[in-house]
């Protein structure tokens, strides 16, 4: 009897093929059944496609004998078959036909995700699986370096073959095979990191880079000197290959490498306690360091690189979110945190230690990825449904979003003081414009990481009007005008470009960033009023026209666009004199132009249709119904203004973009509906019955429709909308007081 083989996955069940008996079964099938090299590899993957498909997954890996679950396919079997399909064979219905043959590497099963899908004799198939080959290879020496009981024990000759394979795998993780100038088409074939991931997730390497936090004690950091030590040295690069693994790469991920990275972030959880406690003694090791010392310096380095990690370990991970908030650090730190923070919260602890660090170059490069990790920890941003099998928020056992509590906890440490003097300090910088091309857009990218700091801590009124005490207003007028700046023109006069993607200057972040901040901070009607017209006093200045003109200067940019739109609608909504001078500044012309720009875009949808609904219907209810005035003239006049509001949107095309670009997507098909309806535009919410879709029914039966029942209209034939006092009702009170007794 053969000994069963089995390999153990992070939370994936799918069966491993190994590489030697795919490369096996192309070659015999090519040269016993006298097929091309294209055939014989296309056979192959559609071979096994259907047998890992009839097996199921989880049957151990194939190729190897396992006594318990069904024979694995041998190389002759698998060609033997592959022989019959191409010898005239019936195919299977979703067979493509001969003259569209597959892709190698694409539209695979993720059981043959971590496979070369090239033929084994062409050079680009030996290249890749010698890429493939010196992965495993690292990963291998890695898991060396590691023993049962979970401890890294590495000498002196060990640390660069450490850092070699680091290296490797969080390069080969982030992009691949190739450079990244192949994009996105990479991902999904064998270019991109979609089959080292695979192989990184079924061989459980995230808990071998877990261990690999333990090489530096948190606790024993005295001196700047320890920081440049060889343990140091593994982890920071520790730390870069974990955020390569964890943080993704947008320009060559697909689903399928979301989903893998998304599983390795839920199992990294665990491991995020460590990361407090070392965020927290390299934090205070930098703090504590003199500034001309610690300018370049080991820790400081170190120290970034931490913190990045914290922000890729809790994108889009509930359970990570949770269990950073309330790690706790060493008992050595805990004293010192809680007093210069006040709380007892080891994660909220110890980014509010790296936000206080003052100084500039590295130290602003720590207080840049520290406001990133706030915003992380503080926005909900974990979508996955609870009870899916692989969308659990995970493993801290969280079953609803704590971003509310987070931004409270952050709230009482002192955060939002911190972040303001940030956010001013940068922009002060950024206006001086001195230094380096790169030092100003460092500047920049600190002072908008700040900005989207405070915008996530900006959750309720109180500590809206903390903000403003602290002189938000003012931080955020001076961000928009920046961020609005008009290019200087050949004659050296301020003009908006022509063309308005061409030539500006890159501050769109700073752009985004305060037109954020400003969204959330219009949640207080008296503050909303301030930024749309402005003060008594002039302070703030009115912020529309910064406003309007960041949305003239950045339409591809989808988030000033949905945050500009955002902020007209808060600053509409009750307040008609703002909607009227939304409106007469040209409003709406620039929101309809940005949801026909963005049309994909549901989040920009949703806003642009929010804003069209709160200017028009707080402008239209607040002018007399006709029937209700004597006068004929003051009559004519409101149906004159009437028409005049909407014809501002209509004329616009307003119509066409709320019925056919918002009014095709589920998060905006409401507001696109209630912006319709009040600009009085006929339109109805039809209810489509989907199960006419199901066995195949949607192509051959027409689609039953209906019309959805809106709040409060009658569908109970028993249902009494006005009460009636129910004859019994004296004599059952008189009855219930005497048998129970009542007060005199």
């Amino acid at each position: 009897m053969a000994m069963a083989t089995t390999t153990t996955m992070a939370s994936s069940s799918e069966a491993m093929l190994s590489q030697e008996l795919f490369d096996e079964t192309v070659l015999e099938n090519e040269e016993c059944f006298d097929l091309s090299p294209d055939e014989a590899l296309r056979e192959t993957i559609d071979q096994f496609r259907r047998q890992l498909g009839s097996c199921g997954a989880g049957a151990g890996v194939i190729g190897v004998g396992d006594g318990g679950a069904a024979p694995s396919p041998s190389p002759t079997s698998v060609a033997r078959s592959a022989a019959g399909a191409s010898s005239g064979d019936a195919k299977p219905e979703d067979e493509p036909p001969e003259s569209t043959p597959k892709a190698p590497g694409r539209d695979v099963p993720p059981a043959l995700a971590h496979l070369v899908l090239s033929h084994p004799d062409s050079p680009d198939g030996r290249r890749a699986r010698d890429g493939r080959r010196r992965f495993r290879n690292s990963l291998a020496s890695l898991d060396g370096f590691v023993g049962t009981d979970g401890k890294v024990t590495l000498n002196d000759a060990d640390v660069e073959r450490a850092l070699e394979a680091l290296g490797e795998v969080g390069r080969r993780c982030r992009s691949g095979d190739g450079d990244g100038t192949n994009g996105a088409a990479d991902a999904a074939g064998e270019g991109g990191p979609l089959p080292y991931l695979a192989i990184f997730q079924q061989t459980s390497s995230i808990y071998t880079l877990m261990s690999f936090l333990s090489v530096v004690d948190p606790a024993s950091l005295r001196s700047e000197s320890e920081s440049s030590s060889p343990q140091c040295r593994i982890l920071e690069a520790n730390a870069r290959t974990l955020s390569s693994i964890l943080g993704g790469n947008p320009s060559r991920d697909d689903g399928r490498c979301a989903r893998l990275r998304a599983e390795c972030r839920d199992a990294f959880v665990p491991a995020l306690g460590r990361l407090v406690g070392l965020v927290g003694g390299f934090g205070e090791l930098v703090s504590s360091s003199s500034r001309d010392r610690r300018t370049g310096s080991a820790a400081s380095s170190v120290l970034s690189r931490l913190l990045r990690l914290g922000t890729n370990a809790t994108k889009g991970c509930e359970g990570g979110k949770v269990a950073f908030v309330q790690s706790t650090l060493p008992s050595e730190l805990d004293a010192l945190s809680i007093s210069a923070c006040g709380t007892k919260r080891g994660g909220v602890a110890a980014i509010v230690r790296c936000l206080t660090i003052d100084g500039t170059g590295s130290d602003a490069e720590i207080r840049m990825e520290a406001c990133q990790l706030l915003a992380s920890l503080c926005r909900y941003d974990d979508f996955r449904d609870p009870s899916a099998k692989d969308g659990a928020m995970g493993a801290a056992g969280v079953s609803a979003s704590s971003a509310h509590d987070h931004a409270l906890e952050f709230h009482r440490a002192g955060a939002a003081k911190v972040l303001i003097e940030i956010a001013r300090d940068a922009l002060s910088a950024c206006s001086d414009g001195e230094g380096s091309a790169t030092e100003v857009a460092g500047r920049e990218r600190l002072a908008a990481a700040a900005l989207t700091g405070l915008r996530v801590l900006a959750v309720n009124d109180e500590i809206i009007q903390t903000m403003v005490a602290l002189g938000a207003l003012s931080t955020v007028v001076e961000a928009l005008e920046l961020g609005a700046s008009a290019s200087t023109g050949a004659d050296g006069s301020d003009r908006v470009p022509e063309s308005p993607d061409a030539g500006r200057p890159k501050r769109q972040r700073l752009a985004a960033g305060s037109l954020g901040l400003a969204r959330n901070l219009c949640g207080n009607d008296e503050i909303k009023t301030n930024l749309c017209l402005g003060s008594a006093d002039r302070c703030p200045p009115s912020v529309l026209g910064c406003l309007l003109r960041a949305m003239h200067i950045y339409p591809s940019v989808a988030l000033v666009q949905e945050h500009a739109c955002g902020t007209l609608a808060a600053m509409s909504l009750r307040r008609p004199a703002n909607a009227r001078a939304i409106l007469d500044a040209g409003g709406p012309r620039w929101v309809l132009l940005a949801m026909k720009r963005h049309e994909d875009n549901v989040n920009v949808q949703r806003q642009g249709a929010l804003a069209v609904r709160n200017i028009a219907s707080r402008l239209l209810r607040d002018l007399p119904e006709g029937s209700k005035i004597q006068e004929d003239k003051t009559s004519a006049a409101s149906d004159d203004e009437r028409s005049a509001i909407r014809d501002a949107f209509l004329d616009q095309g307003a119509e066409e973009v709320l019925r056919n670009i918002a009014g095709r997507h589920q998060g905006s098909v409401d507001e696109a509906y209630a912006a319709l309806r009040d600009l009085g535009c006929g339109v109805s919410l039809v209810k489509i019955n989907t199960n006419e879709f199901e066995a195949g029914q949607g192509q051959t039966k027409a689609v039953a429709t209906g019309r959805t029942m809106m709040f409060g209209e009658k569908h109970n034939a028993n249902f009494r909308p006005v009460y009636e006092e129910s004859a019994g009702l004296a004599d059952g009170v008189d009855s219930a007081i005497s048998q129970f007794g009542g007060d005199e």
